[in-house]
């Protein structure tokens, strides 16, 4: 199978399993459709007048969008922003999530956003995930956006399939109420600290964004070829987060 087919069948197996599919010619015209989306999102939030609430990834496919969405006309005081995952770095570290987002999205217009950091100084994360959870119950919920990535290993947010089992499975269990697990995958160096899926599914929409041909291989069989039938046990983690509720999701993509 050629690369081309992957983006083509992955978009089939997107449809069947009943996801919204969009597409832009490049990273930066995708950056500026998926932040118009988001953005309508956040409006019909404020204007009901709960607030919003902004789940965001690290790395560096998101940052056009970021620069897109901080030059978005809306009440910014409005919205409270937080990561699906944080890497137990404090913030200035190379690595942070937290520093790309003050950096990059909390700016210009969108710089009176409140932000709901993963991190705690000074304390262990064994001991900070309690702290960290009141703070974001003070969120809105279910969150208005959740935007994911998604690792060539399948992994989203930081469930990495590589993580050790009890954690992964902990993590990936609708039934656990817990809304935030640590993780030690094998392929990172340094602790994790994750919202669970059961937290990112409490969400009014979320949206995968993707680029590049070999995450539609990626994509393609992490959704399976019986897509209907649902998340199960060894599947790529992202699976769980686009198979459970899909017509409250999305993926965006470019090469």
């Amino acid at each position: 199978m050629t690369s081309n087919d992957y983006v083509i069948d992955a978009k089939t197996r997107v449809a069947s399993a009943g996801l919204r599919w969009s597409e832009a010619e490049d990273k930066e015209a995708l950056a500026h459709i998926l932040s118009d989306d988001i953005v309508s999102r956040l409006q019909a939030a404020i204007a009901r007048g709960a607030g919003a609430s902004l789940v965001v990834s690290g790395g560096s496919t998101p940052a056009p969008v970021f620069a897109c969405l901080s030059e978005a006309d809306i009440d910014w005081s409005q919205v409270k922003v937080t990561l699906a995952d944080e890497r137990w770095v404090p913030p200035g570290h190379p690595d942070s999530n937290e520093s790309l987002v003050r950096d990059t999205l909390l700016v210009r217009k969108a710089a009176s956003a409140q932000f709901v950091s993963l991190y705690r100084d000074g304390i262990s994360p064994e001991l900070a995930v309690a702290e960290v959870a009141v703070d974001l119950k003070q969120m809105a919920s279910p969150f208005t956006v959740v935007i994911l990535g998604m690792g060539n290993d399948g992994h989203t947010a930081s469930l990495f399939p590589d993580a050790p089992g009890a954690q992964l499975s902990r993590a990936m269990d609708l039934n656990n109420a817990e809304g935030l697990a640590l993780m030690h995958p094998a392929s990172v160096p340094q602790t994790r600290i994750t919202l669970t899926r059961r937290a990112l599914l409490n969400a009014n929409h979320r949206y995968l964004h993707i680029t590049g041909e070999q995450k539609c291989q990626v994509l393609y069989d992490a959704i399976g070829d019986k897509p209907d039938e649902g998340y199960r046990d060894g599947m790529a983690p992202v699976s769980g987060l686009l198979l459970e509720s899909p017509e409250s999701a999305s993926v965006f993509w470019s090469p």
